[in-house]
């Protein structure tokens, strides 16, 4: 059971809740068991969804209906169960805040890059979502036609540099077929980008393991790196500090 609430004061971890309705003292011992009640909460956005949203969630689900061969209202109706059963959490386009559609525009886009559904266009605003083109990596699927089997493009140059000396993490990356691959080397990166409509993306770790691009070891050894950096760094600053003190 979902209550609506305000937040009336917030320090560090603590946050004092009003609820609009009051809450049955009876019920909240049969929850607890003996126990302590626990909450689970969720911030709002009090930024309503977009037009631009709004009309690019439902055109996405016309193409996936049109893909199944159903009627949209009910490829609606399956998505939204779907979405459910994987966040634990309704979606309703009425209701929806920006940042509810955000979220539920990303699993539409990763449904639809990972299933390789057509869609009847590259949608203006589908291309100024990062999701779009990130999705686009992570299932090797070219961000320009489709096409599958994608080649990973580094948009800055990696150059000679032994790949598994570099931290993947730090450079962006575009998802193309051969032969988008072969024209953007050769009309050049900026002239391509433009051209295109391509948004080059970082990659996270889950996204750079899944296509082969580095390793889960690989990754560690850098972070350690950058820990035992982090921690010299310090103590050179303290070592600073106490000659500045004498």
């Amino acid at each position: 059971m979902f209550q609506l609430g305000k937040i009336i004061q917030h320090k560090d971890n603590k946050i004092t809740i009003e609820l609009n309705d009051e809450v049955n003292e009876e019920y909240l011992k049969m929850l607890a068991r003996g126990k302590e009640n626990f909450v689970q909460m969720k911030f709002l956005d009090n930024d309503p969804k977009t037009i631009k949203q709004n009309a690019l969630s439902h055109v996405l689900i016309k193409d996936i209906a049109d893909w199944y061969s159903d009627v949209p209202i009910l490829i609606e109706h399956d998505l939204k169960f779907l979405y459910d059963s994987e966040r634990q959490e309704d979606f309703n386009h009425t209701l929806a805040t920006k940042d509810d559609m955000n979220q539920w525009l990303d699993f539409l886009i990763e449904l639809i890059i990972r299933e390789g559904v057509p869609l009847k266009k590259r949608y203006e605003y589908l291309l100024e979502n990062n999701s779009f083109f990130y999705f686009s990596c992570k299932y090797r699927k070219c961000s320009v036609c489709g096409k599958p089997h994608a080649q990973i493009h580094h948009v800055t140059a990696v150059g000679n540099r032994a790949r598994n000396n570099v931290d993947h993490r730090k450079f962006p990356f575009a998802s193309l077929c051969w032969k988008h691959h072969v024209i953007a080397h050769m009309l050049g990166e900026i002239r391509f980008l433009k051209d295109y409509d391509v948004k080059p993306v970082f990659l996270d770790r889950e996204a750079l393991i899944k296509i082969g691009i580095t390793s889960n070891a690989q990754l560690l050894r850098f972070d350690e790196k950058y820990e035992t950096e982090e921690l010299y760094e310090k103590a050179i600053e303290m070592k600073l500090e106490e000659l500045r003190s004498i």
